[in-house]
């Protein structure tokens, strides 16, 4: 049986050499072997300039190749569901950037190839990995800032590129699809639970179709907690993360950094907790890797990502209806 997963990017975008392949060289159980463009000209380059050893001109051509296991799926978001579904066929387990697709019903087809082609198919939300979040979610689960009554979780950059995909409705595009389902994840995992409804604002930059500036209210049943959640392409950087409760606050003040401290503040006094985490890009190939070579179950199974995805069209329905909306429960 073999020890190291074999991967190839569909694609040459910069996440995929930023992030993932930085990610394989110390992951003890995964490589990235090749790199597809649409012409072979661009994966050659990048190929040769990131150390990959293999370069295919179509995307088509690397995922029917025996020399890979597995794809990392970085292309834009209305390609998820085609590509991912066409490398399901060939066999070929995926890990796919997020959001998963850019529909429900896409979703449901990209988890039913991967069952039934027997391979495994997990959305790319990395943050889960970090100790930071692990640490909030056990102290709301362990009731250490009593019932919670409000979250906000929230990413803000700015990109003044008019032909930046992430401002592209063709490519599903938008700073909520793009960052926003970031915070949407956020609070459903440092929850535990799924909402139930959501109401939320958007605003398009002129000359820009999908939104750029967007803010959401999901709320959770049980205590009633309402989450806000918001995205910005035009703004400064932000990274929020925030859990208010009866009898305290949890705030991560760089939320998604490896290095970033989780304050808890009871009684006006806060407690510091200072932690370092591995690169979450690491720990999520390991694991993906151990769930391809081992049969393990994935900790986050493609239904995760449907349930999410739930809730981040849902708070796209509630902006373009004007008015609060359920959530579907997945």
């Amino acid at each position: 049986m073999p020890d190291t997963v074999r991967y190839g990017l569909i694609s040459t975008a910069r996440i995929g050499f930023t992030a993932h392949v930085p990610a394989a060289k110390t992951s003890p159980n995964s490589e990235i072997v090749a790199v597809s463009s649409r012409n072979l000209s661009s994966a050659e380059a990048a190929a040769k300039e990131h150390g990959i050893p293999l370069a295919f001109g179509s995307y088509q051509e690397m995922i029917d190749s025996s020399e890979i296991d597995a794809v990392i799926n970085t292309l834009p978001n209305s390609m998820h569901h085609e590509w991912t579904i066409k490398a399901a066929e060939a066999s070929k387990h995926i890990l796919c950037e997020k959001p998963l697709s850019a529909t429900m019903a896409e979703a449901r087809e990209m988890a039913a190839a991967a069952k039934a082609n027997n391979v495994v198919l997990v959305e790319a939300f990395t943050p889960r990995w970090n100790k930071q979040m692990r640490v909030a979610r056990k102290l709301i689960a362990d009731g250490e800032i009593g019932d919670v009554t409000a979250l906000e979780a929230g990413l803000s950059f700015t990109t003044a590129n008019p032909n930046d995909i992430r401002l592209s409705k063709p490519l599903a595009g938008g700073s909520f699809m793009d960052a926003g389902c970031y915070a949407v994840y956020a609070v459903r995992y440092a929850m535990s639970a799924e909402p139930v409804s959501a109401a939320a604002f958007d605003r398009k930059r002129a000359g820009v179709e999908v939104d750029t500036t967007f803010n959401g209210f999901l709320k959770f049943p049980g205590s009633g907690a309402v989450a806000h959640v918001w995205s910005s392409v035009e703004g400064p950087s932000q990274r929020v993360f925030k859990a208010t409760g009866t009898k305290g606050l949890i705030s991560i003040p760089n939320a998604f950094d490896e290095k970033s401290p989780v304050i808890v503040t009871r009684d006006g006094k806060d407690e510091v907790m200072e932690m370092t985490s591995t690169n979450r890009f690491q720990v999520q190939l390991d694991e993906f890797s151990e769930c391809v070579l081992h049969g393990k179950k994935p900790e986050f199974p493609v239904e995760d990502g449907l349930r999410n995805m739930a809730s981040v069209l849902a708070l796209y329905e509630a902006a373009k209806q004007g008015k609060a909306v359920e959530v579907e429960q997945v």
